[in-house]
């Protein structure tokens, strides 16, 4: 290999997947490596902007279910069928790989499909993975309809067998958790060798936001439930109703699903469709998040307790994560105006809480992250 590497993400719309993804692509592209990154149109911007050549997928569509509220049943069995086990991901990254002729592969986890391409192809294999490993490992594989045709499908190309999730992992040269190693239900020596915790490689906002504290004196609580639609408008606004019975400062963040006006707020609650977690959680008491991996992990970084409130997908393990580490409270989702507020004042007076996530926070301080993350991969693709 030359001096300059040439680096290929192959990665999809799956909203919370792709800002450390963003932050490791960008961080090779910072270094000198030609990075060219595979994935749906509308992630185009992101990368480009941190340096990336984008290729747009040929015949694998963007779930529908980022742009608007798809039930979760329906939703899981779209994802089984056109994401975890979409075969046009094979089919489209395997002309890629042949013109781009890249010295490390980069796959996200959920793609099974990409995943078998680059153990066919015999590129140095890096699987990213944007859930918690032991959740991911743990997932019963093969109750899926489509497991038995993957398996099909790896042994017709002279993969080697593999018979389970974790097992197929097992076959790439470096598998990437970008989760912090104490939060998950497996890491260091029980995951394995060739599987590393980063992290969320959370890259801090470019510039300060125009929000300011409206009321300093009283505790000030941070809500945001998920950047994508998954339904969350009554939550939300029981949240804010919740809030304005209580003696706090509450700054809700509803993303770009959500247009801000439309929730009735109090003169101690104040709707924005963004603001940068670098900005706000610094100052907080308290986040209330759908416990989206990302958002946990900011929470954590943060030294923040959090009430976790899951809409689905890989929510409801983060949550019970947050619930079993004490760093936090969970409510389900239908959960009541008068419930969310004895909850909330419950969780802002717990000072073990407080204090067991504070010291989690200290203790993060020499986690590994980019860095790492970037000499783990050259290690890796160093042996071929």
């Amino acid at each position: 290999m030359s001096d300059v590497r040439r680096i290929l993400f192959a990665t999809w719309e799956g909203a919370g997947n792709n800002p450390p993804i963003v932050t490791l692509a960008g961080g090779q592209a910072a270094r000198g490596d030609e990075v060219h990154v595979l994935g749906h149109e509308s992630t185009r911007d992101r990368f480009e902007a941190v340096g990336c050549s984008f290729i747009p997928w040929e015949n694998s569509s963007e779930p529908p279910f980022i742009r608007r509220f798809m039930p979760p049943e329906d939703e899981w069995a779209y994802a089984e069928e056109n994401i975890f086990f979409g075969e046009s991901y094979q089919s489209d990254l395997r002309p890629v790989i042949e013109e781009i002729s890249p010295d490390v592969l980069m796959v996200d986890a959920l793609l099974r499909y990409g995943i078998l391409e680059g153990l066919r192809s015999g590129l140095p294999l890096v699987v990213l993975c944007h859930t918690l490993y032991g959740q991911t490992v743990n997932y019963p594989e093969t109750s899926s309809l489509y497991y038995p045709d993957l398996v099909e499908a790896a042994a017709a190309q002279g993969v080697p067998y593999f018979s389970s999730r974790r097992a197929m992992l097992d076959l790439a040269d470096l598998v990437l958790v970008f989760a912090y190693a104490e939060f998950d239900v497996l890491s260091g020596g029980d995951a394995g060798e060739s599987v590393l915790h980063v992290g969320p490689l959370r890259t801090p906002s470019a510039g300060a936001s125009d929000w300011v504290r409206r009321f300093p004196d009283r505790p000030l609580v941070v809500i945001g439930l998920s950047t994508s639609d998954q339904s969350q408008l009554a939550l939300l606004q029981r949240l804010c109703d919740a809030c304005a019975d209580l003696d706090v400062e509450a700054l809700v963040t509803t993303g770009p699903s959500i247009a801000a006006k439309k929730l009735s707020t109090a003169d101690n609650v104040k709707a924005v469709e963004f603001v940068s977690h670098d900005d706000v959680l610094p100052h907080a008491d308290l986040l209330i998040t759908h416990a989206g991996l990302g958002t946990a992990m900011a929470g954590i970084a943060y030294g923040v307790p959090m009430l976790c409130t899951p809409l689905g997908r890989d929510q409801p393990f983060n949550a019970e994560r947050v619930e079993a580490l004490g760093v936090g409270a969970v409510a389900e989702r239908e959960t009541s105006t008068d419930a969310l507020r004895q909850a909330i004042a419950e969780v802002l007076d717990d000072s073990d809480i407080r204090n067991r996530v504070e010291e989690l926070s200290r203790n993060l301080q020499t986690h590994p992250g980019l860095a790492e993350a970037l000499t783990a991969i050259d290690q890796n693709s160093q042996r071929y």
